[in-house]
């Protein structure tokens, strides 16, 4: 759930979170797929600032060592219901919240003989947040920054074609997931779906 978004470009709304730093960022795939590259929005664990990063979409913690290929679990979307024990998300959630804006995500439907996308967006139409933990690991390869994205079970915008859903935050508690503090996970989002032509899965 959760297995690919749509990136949000513009990041002017980090203007509204305290201490706010501004980072230059590569660019980036609009269409982020597992492995593939996003910005994610963390507080600096040294300077306590907000600001964007690019990361990996499938988190590898820092215990791991040796090589990325090396690392087989799928580990892009982590149960809230589960992430506080599971030993790859544990540290992550305890010390390294992030945020994972977006613009939409996609959730596929239906029998395999007749599957039907959705494109999935706020239905106030206003950009998502996804709350997300992140990781940064030594690798064989250097140094690696990772994210995974919370999932829920679903509410009721999604239940028709899913049993899960992304955690969406509302701007009010953007702040205080990043600085680990108390927030409601349970509290879905108000989601609307779009349903796509089969020829736009390519």
């Amino acid at each position: 759930m959760c297995g690919q978004f749509d990136a949000l470009a513009q990041l002017a709304f980090l203007e509204t979170l305290p201490g706010v730093k501004p980072a230059a960022l590569p660019p980036l795939p609009c269409r982020v797929a597992p492995s593939a590259g996003a910005a994610i929005v963390i507080e600096n664990p040294e300077s306590r600032s907000c600001e964007a990063r690019p990361a990996r979409f499938g988190l590898v913690p820092s215990w791991h060592r040796g090589s990325l290929k090396d690392w087989k679990a799928a580990t892009f979307n982590a149960r809230v219901e589960e992430a506080a024990e599971k030993p790859a998300f544990k540290g992550a959630w305890r010390h390294r919240r992030a945020l994972i804006p977006a613009e939409a995500f996609y959730e596929w439907s239906g029998p395999k003989t007749d599957r039907r996308r959705f494109r999935v967006t706020r239905g106030d139409a206003a950009p998502l947040m996804f709350a997300g933990l992140w990781e940064e690991a030594c690798l064989a390869e250097g140094e690696l920054w990772s994210f995974a994205v919370l999932t829920r079970p679903a509410g009721a915008g999604m239940a028709a074609i899913h049993d899960r859903e992304p955690v969406v935050l509302p701007p009010e508690s953007w702040t205080r997931w990043l600085r680990r503090e108390a927030v409601d996970l349970t509290r879905p989002a108000p989601l609307r779906l779009h349903e796509e032509m089969l020829g736009s899965l390519l």
